[in-house]
């Protein structure tokens, strides 16, 4: 197992070296790591990390789009704007409804994961409208932040609701039903 320094000097036998050491290691092993199903653990587990990230991911954008209301709500109260703030939660609501019906009328017959890209592609326009706000002067600034908010607060709804009717459509939770799925088949 010794090698010289000599021979560490050609990448051949370095490969050569490596190849032999990774042979004995693997005879070495028992029998029972061999059989394991390796492949199948790693797709289980690359499953539940997805699920956990996808889980974890919805939070913090929700999180994230809470403090970021409340960051406008007191900007636009220090302001002595407080009366605009419902008059763009209002318009953004009205707003996304409207961009809904449009895409639902250019892309007819649209359920399931289509009409999630829509509602993510309509989230990501707001998001935007919520960027683009610090170019204007201070009065519209604070409207539009309201009216970006109204319109991500309604994507959220009709997201939660999607995913309502989604699960009532399979009979259970979606959520319990990936868990149980996944804790049967790592018991196999």
């Amino acid at each position: 197992m010794r090698v010289s320094m000599a021979q560490m000097g050609d990448p051949d036998k370095v490969k050569s070296q490596l190849g032999i050491i990774r042979e004995r290691l693997w005879e070495a092993v028992p029998d029972s790591v061999k059989d394991f199903p390796w492949k199948k653990a790693e797709k289980k587990i690359l499953e539940k990390l997805l699920f956990h990230g996808q889980k974890a991911l919805k939070w913090s954008l929700i999180v994230l789009f809470i403090v970021s209301s409340l960051s406008d709500a007191i900007f636009s109260i220090s302001r002595n704007q407080e009366l605009i703030i419902p008059i763009g939660l209002l318009v953004g609501c009205l707003m996304t409804d409207f961009l809904r019906e449009t895409l639902r009328e250019l892309f007819p017959g649209s359920e399931g994961k289509v009409l999630q890209r829509h509602y993510l592609g309509l989230a990501c326009f707001f998001v935007l409208v919520k960027f683009m706000s610090t170019y204007f002067a201070l009065q519209a600034r604070v409207f539009i932040l309201n009216v970006a908010n109204g319109g991500l607060m309604q994507v959220l709804w009709l997201w939660r609701s999607l995913v309502e009717e989604n699960d009532k459509g399979n009979g259970e939770n979606s959520i319990s039903n990936q868990d149980a799925q996944l804790a049967i088949t790592a018991e196999d």
